[in-house]
């Protein structure tokens, strides 16, 4: 049997996972996007500012709008592996919401 890659949950086949382990698998992937949005707003501070575009509040705005774009995208591709080290962490410890 071929299992396509869309059913696959970060490597675990979703169609196999309970109720419980679907409701974590979800937070733990929440929690990944939350993370990496912040990874990625500590090194923009990072940056200095040129003072070329004096864009205000409006520019920090679009700016943290983008950070949280792209953190959920690379949560989505999980390419990271956060998700799935904290999900076999916490279902091995046996955590329930």
């Amino acid at each position: 049997m071929k299992i396509n890659a869309t059913n696959q949950t970060s490597g675990i086949n979703s169609q196999f996972l309970n109720a419980d382990e679907k409701k974590l698998k979800k937070l733990t992937a929440d929690f990944e996007s939350v993370f990496l949005y912040y990874v990625l707003k500590t090194m923009r501070d990072t940056v200095p500012k040129s003072g070329f575009i004096d864009g205000k509040n409006g520019e920090e705005i679009y700016r943290s709008m983008i950070d949280q774009e792209v953190a959920k995208s690379m949560a989505d591709k999980r390419e990271s592996g956060i998700s799935d080290m904290l999900f076999k962490q916490l279902k091995k410890a046996g955590v329930r919401d």
